[in-house]
Protein backbone atom coordinates (compact mmCIF):
# COMPACT_ATOMS: atom_id res chain seq x y z
CA UNK A 1 0.00 0.00 0.00
CA UNK A 2 1.07 3.58 -0.74
CA UNK A 3 0.71 7.07 1.14
CA UNK A 4 -2.27 8.02 -1.02
CA UNK A 5 -4.79 11.51 -1.05
CA UNK A 6 -8.37 11.38 -2.00
CA UNK A 7 -9.89 14.50 -2.91
CA UNK A 8 -13.94 13.81 -2.42
CA UNK A 9 -16.33 14.92 -5.16
CA UNK A 10 -19.19 17.28 -4.47
CA UNK A 11 -22.78 15.63 -3.42
CA UNK A 12 -24.53 18.79 -3.99
CA UNK A 13 -24.46 21.64 -6.73
CA UNK A 14 -22.19 23.62 -4.57
CA UNK A 15 -18.77 23.76 -3.76
CA UNK A 16 -17.36 21.90 -0.18
CA UNK A 17 -13.89 20.63 0.72
CA UNK A 18 -13.27 16.80 1.36
CA UNK A 19 -10.10 14.61 1.80
CA UNK A 20 -8.97 11.60 3.14
CA UNK A 21 -5.12 10.34 3.32
CA UNK A 22 -4.34 6.96 4.24
CA UNK A 23 -0.58 6.03 5.40
CA UNK A 24 0.63 3.10 3.95
CA UNK A 25 -0.27 0.90 6.52
CA UNK A 26 -4.08 2.25 6.06
CA UNK A 27 -4.38 4.52 9.08
CA UNK A 28 -6.88 7.91 8.12
CA UNK A 29 -7.05 11.14 8.30
CA UNK A 30 -9.81 13.18 7.47
CA UNK A 31 -9.68 16.95 6.28
CA UNK A 32 -13.24 18.80 6.34
CA UNK A 33 -15.35 16.41 5.41
CA UNK A 34 -18.26 18.71 3.30
CA UNK A 35 -22.17 19.78 3.38
CA UNK A 36 -24.20 17.46 5.34
CA UNK A 37 -25.33 16.42 1.61
CA UNK A 38 -21.67 14.97 1.27
CA UNK A 39 -21.74 12.99 4.43
CA UNK A 40 -23.20 9.65 3.11
CA UNK A 41 -20.30 9.53 0.22
CA UNK A 42 -17.46 10.60 2.60
CA UNK A 43 -18.77 7.08 5.58
CA UNK A 44 -18.78 5.03 2.44
CA UNK A 45 -15.08 6.02 1.35
CA UNK A 46 -14.08 5.44 5.02
CA UNK A 47 -15.50 2.37 4.82
CA UNK A 48 -14.28 1.05 1.72
CA UNK A 49 -10.70 2.24 2.90
CA UNK A 50 -11.05 0.83 6.92
CA UNK A 51 -13.25 -1.86 6.82
CA UNK A 52 -16.59 -1.81 8.04
CA UNK A 53 -15.53 0.14 11.08
CA UNK A 54 -13.22 2.38 9.96
CA UNK A 55 -10.74 4.03 12.32
CA UNK A 56 -9.80 7.98 11.77
CA UNK A 57 -6.52 9.37 13.58
CA UNK A 58 -7.53 12.51 13.18
CA UNK A 59 -10.05 14.62 11.57
CA UNK A 60 -8.38 18.46 11.03
CA UNK A 61 -11.22 21.46 10.30
CA UNK A 62 -9.72 24.67 8.69
CA UNK A 63 -12.50 27.02 9.42
CA UNK A 64 -16.13 26.79 10.92
CA UNK A 65 -17.95 27.28 7.22
CA UNK A 66 -20.96 24.56 6.66
CA UNK A 67 -19.18 23.10 3.45
CA UNK A 68 -16.54 22.31 5.36
CA UNK A 69 -17.62 20.96 8.83
CA UNK A 70 -20.72 20.21 8.23
CA UNK A 71 -20.29 16.35 7.01
CA UNK A 72 -18.91 15.48 10.30
CA UNK A 73 -21.79 17.07 12.42
CA UNK A 74 -24.21 14.75 10.01
CA UNK A 75 -22.62 11.84 10.66
CA UNK A 76 -22.16 12.54 14.33
CA UNK A 77 -26.43 13.14 14.82
CA UNK A 78 -26.97 9.48 14.74
CA UNK A 79 -25.44 6.06 15.01
CA UNK A 80 -22.28 5.25 12.74
CA UNK A 81 -19.68 2.63 12.49
CA UNK A 82 -16.87 5.18 12.65
CA UNK A 83 -14.50 5.09 15.44
CA UNK A 84 -12.80 8.89 15.73
CA UNK A 85 -9.53 9.41 17.74
CA UNK A 86 -9.61 12.97 17.57
CA UNK A 87 -10.80 16.31 16.51
CA UNK A 88 -8.85 19.39 15.85
CA UNK A 89 -9.65 22.56 15.03
CA UNK A 90 -9.00 26.70 15.87
CA UNK A 91 -12.29 28.15 15.84
CA UNK A 92 -12.65 32.03 16.90
CA UNK A 93 -15.53 32.75 18.79
CA UNK A 94 -19.25 33.10 17.70
CA UNK A 95 -19.78 36.63 19.12
CA UNK A 96 -16.76 37.83 16.90
CA UNK A 97 -17.71 35.95 13.88
CA UNK A 98 -21.40 37.42 13.91
CA UNK A 99 -20.40 41.15 14.67
CA UNK A 100 -18.38 40.97 11.82
CA UNK A 101 -19.55 39.13 9.33
CA UNK A 102 -21.69 40.98 6.19
CA UNK A 103 -25.02 41.79 6.81
CA UNK A 104 -27.78 38.96 6.79
CA UNK A 105 -25.38 36.24 6.49
CA UNK A 106 -25.64 33.09 8.78
CA UNK A 107 -22.34 31.89 8.18
CA UNK A 108 -21.44 32.46 12.20
CA UNK A 109 -24.33 29.39 12.94
CA UNK A 110 -22.14 26.87 11.73
CA UNK A 111 -19.60 27.72 15.21
CA UNK A 112 -22.11 27.74 17.42
CA UNK A 113 -23.75 24.11 15.99
CA UNK A 114 -19.53 23.13 16.33
CA UNK A 115 -19.44 24.19 19.71
CA UNK A 116 -22.21 22.49 21.07
CA UNK A 117 -20.57 19.48 19.34
CA UNK A 118 -17.62 20.28 20.99
CA UNK A 119 -19.12 20.20 24.49
CA UNK A 120 -21.11 17.12 23.74
CA UNK A 121 -17.48 15.16 23.12
CA UNK A 122 -15.18 17.02 25.38
CA UNK A 123 -12.66 13.99 25.41
CA UNK A 124 -12.29 13.75 21.08
CA UNK A 125 -12.16 17.71 20.77
CA UNK A 126 -9.12 19.54 20.70
CA UNK A 127 -7.16 23.01 19.49
CA UNK A 128 -4.93 23.28 16.93
CA UNK A 129 -1.91 25.63 17.80
CA UNK A 130 0.99 26.56 15.29
CA UNK A 131 3.69 24.42 15.81
CA UNK A 132 1.70 21.18 16.53
CA UNK A 133 3.40 18.26 14.90
CA UNK A 134 1.27 15.00 14.17
CA UNK A 135 3.61 11.99 13.18
CA UNK A 136 0.97 9.24 11.91
CA UNK A 137 3.26 6.34 10.06
CA UNK A 138 4.56 7.82 6.47
CA UNK A 139 3.42 10.89 6.91
CA UNK A 140 4.16 14.38 8.97
CA UNK A 141 1.32 16.95 9.45
CA UNK A 142 3.10 20.53 10.25
CA UNK A 143 0.66 23.11 11.53
CA UNK A 144 2.23 26.29 10.04
CA UNK A 145 -0.59 29.24 10.90
CA UNK A 146 -3.44 29.35 13.15
CA UNK A 147 -5.58 32.62 13.42
CA UNK A 148 -3.40 35.69 15.77
CA UNK A 149 -6.79 36.73 17.75
CA UNK A 150 -9.53 38.08 16.64
CA UNK A 151 -7.96 40.45 14.60
CA UNK A 152 -8.82 40.28 11.21
CA UNK A 153 -12.22 41.83 11.67
CA UNK A 154 -12.57 40.95 7.25
CA UNK A 155 -14.05 38.35 5.37
CA UNK A 156 -13.71 36.72 9.19
CA UNK A 157 -14.58 33.01 8.58
CA UNK A 158 -12.62 32.65 5.72
CA UNK A 159 -9.65 34.58 7.12
CA UNK A 160 -9.68 32.41 10.21
CA UNK A 161 -8.57 29.37 8.23
CA UNK A 162 -5.70 27.09 9.81
CA UNK A 163 -2.72 26.40 7.53
CA UNK A 164 -0.76 22.96 7.79
CA UNK A 165 1.16 21.19 5.76
CA UNK A 166 1.43 17.18 5.36
CA UNK A 167 4.38 15.67 4.46
CA UNK A 168 4.63 12.40 2.60
CA UNK A 169 6.75 9.93 0.35
CA UNK A 170 9.10 13.15 0.12
CA UNK A 171 6.60 15.44 -1.58
CA UNK A 172 4.51 18.02 0.51
CA UNK A 173 0.69 19.02 0.32
CA UNK A 174 -0.32 22.89 1.61
CA UNK A 175 -3.47 23.25 2.90
CA UNK A 176 -4.87 26.63 3.20
CA UNK A 177 -8.65 26.33 3.75
CA UNK A 178 -10.60 29.04 2.23
CA UNK A 179 -7.79 31.61 3.38
CA UNK A 180 -8.29 35.50 2.70
CA UNK A 181 -5.81 37.71 1.33
CA UNK A 182 -5.41 39.44 4.61
CA UNK A 183 -4.52 36.51 6.70
CA UNK A 184 -3.13 35.45 3.28
CA UNK A 185 -0.32 37.86 3.57
CA UNK A 186 -0.33 37.69 7.43
CA UNK A 187 1.43 34.22 6.54
CA UNK A 188 3.54 35.16 4.17
CA UNK A 189 5.17 37.86 6.99
CA UNK A 190 5.14 35.12 10.12
CA UNK A 191 5.89 31.48 8.30
CA UNK A 192 9.27 31.02 6.75
CA UNK A 193 9.18 30.83 2.90
CA UNK A 194 10.73 27.14 2.84
CA UNK A 195 8.01 26.27 5.50
CA UNK A 196 5.49 27.26 2.46
CA UNK A 197 6.79 26.28 -0.08
CA UNK A 198 5.24 22.46 -1.86
CA UNK A 199 4.41 19.90 -4.44
CA UNK A 200 1.01 20.53 -4.16
CA UNK A 201 -1.25 23.16 -2.92
CA UNK A 202 -4.90 23.26 -1.80
CA UNK A 203 -6.35 26.04 -3.62
CA UNK A 204 -7.54 28.56 -1.61
CA UNK A 205 -11.54 29.16 -1.02
CA UNK A 206 -11.97 26.42 -3.66
CA UNK A 207 -9.81 28.77 -6.79
CA UNK A 208 -11.34 32.23 -6.28
CA UNK A 209 -11.41 35.34 -3.61
CA UNK A 210 -8.78 33.06 -1.43
CA UNK A 211 -5.02 34.73 -1.19
CA UNK A 212 -3.13 36.72 -3.31
CA UNK A 213 -0.87 35.59 -6.31
CA UNK A 214 2.45 36.20 -4.44
CA UNK A 215 1.00 33.31 -1.97
CA UNK A 216 1.28 31.09 -4.52
CA UNK A 217 4.22 32.67 -5.81
CA UNK A 218 6.18 32.03 -2.34
CA UNK A 219 4.65 28.69 -1.90
CA UNK A 220 5.96 27.43 -5.73
CA UNK A 221 3.75 24.37 -6.51
CA UNK A 222 4.00 21.99 -8.98
CA UNK A 223 0.32 20.76 -8.51
CA UNK A 224 -2.93 22.49 -7.92
CA UNK A 225 -5.75 20.90 -5.42
CA UNK A 226 -8.80 22.66 -6.66
CA UNK A 227 -12.12 22.10 -4.54
CA UNK A 228 -14.13 23.27 -7.68
CA UNK A 229 -17.39 22.30 -9.28
CA UNK A 230 -18.10 23.05 -12.69
CA UNK A 231 -19.91 26.13 -12.70
CA UNK A 232 -17.12 27.55 -10.38
CA UNK A 233 -14.22 26.51 -12.49
CA UNK A 234 -15.56 27.97 -15.69
CA UNK A 235 -17.19 31.14 -13.50
CA UNK A 236 -20.09 30.34 -15.04
CA UNK A 237 -23.44 31.85 -13.53
CA UNK A 238 -25.52 30.50 -16.07
CA UNK A 239 -24.52 33.09 -19.05
CA UNK A 240 -21.38 31.05 -20.18
CA UNK A 241 -18.00 30.47 -19.80
CA UNK A 242 -16.63 33.37 -17.19
CA UNK A 243 -19.79 35.68 -17.56
CA UNK A 244 -20.18 35.00 -13.44
CA UNK A 245 -18.78 37.11 -10.22
CA UNK A 246 -16.05 34.76 -9.11
CA UNK A 247 -12.00 34.86 -9.93
CA UNK A 248 -11.80 31.52 -10.43
CA UNK A 249 -10.43 31.85 -14.81
CA UNK A 250 -8.11 34.66 -13.09
CA UNK A 251 -6.74 32.31 -10.85
CA UNK A 252 -6.41 29.78 -13.13
CA UNK A 253 -4.01 32.39 -15.52
CA UNK A 254 -1.86 32.93 -12.48
CA UNK A 255 -1.03 29.28 -12.20
CA UNK A 256 -0.55 28.78 -15.87
CA UNK A 257 2.39 32.06 -15.48
CA UNK A 258 3.25 30.21 -12.53
CA UNK A 259 4.42 26.99 -14.91
CA UNK A 260 2.21 24.60 -13.07
CA UNK A 261 1.07 22.06 -15.35
CA UNK A 262 -0.76 19.20 -13.16
CA UNK A 263 -4.49 20.47 -11.84
CA UNK A 264 -6.54 17.74 -9.48
CA UNK A 265 -10.08 19.71 -9.82
CA UNK A 266 -13.12 18.04 -8.08
CA UNK A 267 -15.03 18.50 -10.40
CA UNK A 268 -13.86 15.63 -12.49
CA UNK A 269 -14.52 13.52 -9.95
CA UNK A 270 -12.95 11.81 -7.33
CA UNK A 271 -9.18 12.29 -6.95
CA UNK A 272 -6.90 9.89 -5.91
CA UNK A 273 -3.65 10.98 -6.18
CA UNK A 274 -0.45 7.85 -4.49
CA UNK A 275 2.53 9.56 -3.19
CA UNK A 276 5.00 10.04 -4.75
CA UNK A 277 3.39 11.91 -7.70
CA UNK A 278 4.93 12.28 -10.57
CA UNK A 279 4.51 15.77 -11.51
CA UNK A 280 5.69 16.89 -14.84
Amino acid sequence: MRTTLHMLHEQSPTQMMSYILQTRTGKLVVIDGGNRQDAGNLLEKLIALGGPEPTVEIWLLTHPHLDHVDALLEIFSGPHPLKVKSVYSHFLSYEFYKANDFPGCTDASTTEEFNAFAAAHPDLCHRLEKGQRFLIDSMEISVLHVPEGETIPLNVINNSSVVFRVDAEGQRILFVGDLGEEAGDRVLETVPAQELHADFVQMAHHGQNGVKKSFYQAVAPRACLWNTPDWLWNNDAGNGFDTGPWRTVEVRGWMEELGVRCHFVSKDGEQTICLPCRLD
